[in-house]
């Protein structure tokens, strides 16, 4: 009877539990790292999309000699027609508001991100976490 389970080929079961185990390890460590990575890249974008609101911002100031509202941001040609609106929520379920309609002194955009965090923008250009 030995010689015939000797003969046989494949796995024992305790081979395939280590196996299912260092699997186990290697998901509990990644897993995390993943989720920490997607947290980050959402921030960067809503980072970038205030900059470009910025950005838009600077050239009606130059033309118009004062900020627009995003309105007259999106009928000027210097946003595109997302940014239709007083409040929109990307696709990456970031909520971007006109917290202050742009006017001779300035204006104010928020990013928020269902993490918690809240960027906001100004004439500055500088992006600040709002606590």
């Amino acid at each position: 009877m030995l010689k015939r389970i000797k003969g046989r080929k494949g796995f024992t079961l305790i081979e395939l539990l280590i196996v299912v185990a260092i699997i186990g390890i290697i998901a509990a460590i990644a897993v995390p790292t993943l989720v920490s990575t997607r947290g980050a890249a959402v921030d960067s974008k809503a980072k970038a999309n205030l900059r470009t609101l910025s950005s838009a911002q600077a050239a009606y100031l130059a033309k118009n000699g004062e900020y627009g509202s995003w309105a007259e941001l999106v009928a000027d040609g210097y946003l595109d027609d997302t940014w239709t609106g007083q409040k929109l929520t990307g696709e990456d379920g970031v909520t971007y508001s006109e917290t202050q309609e742009g006017g001779p002194s300035g204006f104010e955009g928020q990013a928020a991100i269902e993490n918690g965090k809240t960027y906001k923008i100004d004439e500055t250009g500088a992006i600040q976490e709002v606590t």
